[in-house]
């Protein structure tokens, strides 16, 4: 079961992520979702710190195939996801991103790996999705809508793909190259002029507390990141990725701690009498599903 720490410890750390995202976003310190996205990409490239452990081997054909596969099906739907949060808000985005990328990731480890949850892991999986999925409001456009679920489906696909470089070989081999894909996705999106004007202005004109404050929190979701890859590694992907909704009671319990100081943030999250009925409900949903994969 301690693979099941490792997702829910990532979770944690997720939900504080998702609070430095939603002010970032809101307070328009990062313009553009191909900015963001770029620097998660980018950033990737911190773990050519590891090279001197001498736990890098050359890939095969098939380690680089996959590891590129995973970085464009991650950076895009990073790109998508912060395409949604620019046009609606992280209550509603977020948890719908947790379910469909679940639903996907057991669909995809089906489909590749002829993987799926029985007995109460199954169970556990249906009550996590379900919870998850109710945390949200609803509120969207089609548009926004559409970016939403393209990044689930594709966030779900590069946590199967990421779960197939690990049976082709080591961990720390297989984080490595794919971590470097992410950093030839980032090359990519400069390609474009237009992007290169978008991200260089952006990143130039930023001040230097914005630069930190986005830094310190893509460490953060770095960190939380490699937590939820070594979980896949050890366990089922479709279960961890379904662990995600846990993020979204810890966002309550945050809620209830500082809806006074930052009302902005949380207000609604707790005082209204609805929407405090169906995130309670949620909650347990949630509680009940992770407690059945330790049954």
């Amino acid at each position: 079961m301690l693979y099941l720490l490792l997702a829910l410890s990532a979770q944690v750390l997720n939900a504080l992520v998702v609070l430095a995202d939603k002010y970032l976003i809101s307070s328009r310190l990062v313009v553009k979702p191909v900015v963001y996205a770029f620097l998660i990409a980018v950033l990737s490239g911190v773990v050519v710190l590891i090279l001197p452990f001498g736990v890098i081997a050359i890939p095969t054909v098939t380690i680089i195939l996959l590891s590129l596969a995973v970085s464009f099906a991650y950076i895009f739907s990073i790109l998508f996801l912060y395409k949604s949060l620019a046009i609606s808000d992280a209550s509603d985005v977020a948890p719908i991103l947790g379910a469909v990328s679940a639903l996907s990731a057991l669909l995809f480890d089906y489909l590749f790996l002829g993987g799926h949850p029985v007995g109460n892991f199954l169970g556990g999986f249906v009550f996590l999705v379900a919870g998850t999925a109710l945390m949200s409001y609803f509120r969207f456009s089609g548009r926004s809508l559409a970016y939403v679920i393209f990044s689930g489906v594709l966030f779900g696909l590069s946590s199967v793909l990421v779960k197939m470089i690990f049976l082709e070989t080591t961990f720390w081999n297989g984080f490595f190259w794919s971590r470097m894909g992410n950093v030839v996705a980032a090359l990519i999106f400069l390609i474009p002029s237009v992007n290169r004007r978008v991200i260089f202005g952006n990143i130039l004109s930023s001040s230097f507390k914005t630069k930190f404050f986005v830094l310190a929190n893509k460490t953060l979701a770095g960190f939380a990141f490699l937590l939820i890859l070594l979980a896949i590694n050890l366990g089922d992907v479709s279960v961890v990725n379904a662990i995600g909704g846990v993020q979204f009671v810890i966002l309550i319990i945050f809620a209830l701690i500082f809806s006074k100081k930052f009302p902005g943030y949380f207000y609604e999250s707790v005082h209204r009498r609805m929407t405090v009925v169906q995130k309670v409900t949620a909650t347990i949903l949630i509680s009940v599903g992770y407690a059945l994969l330790f049954i």
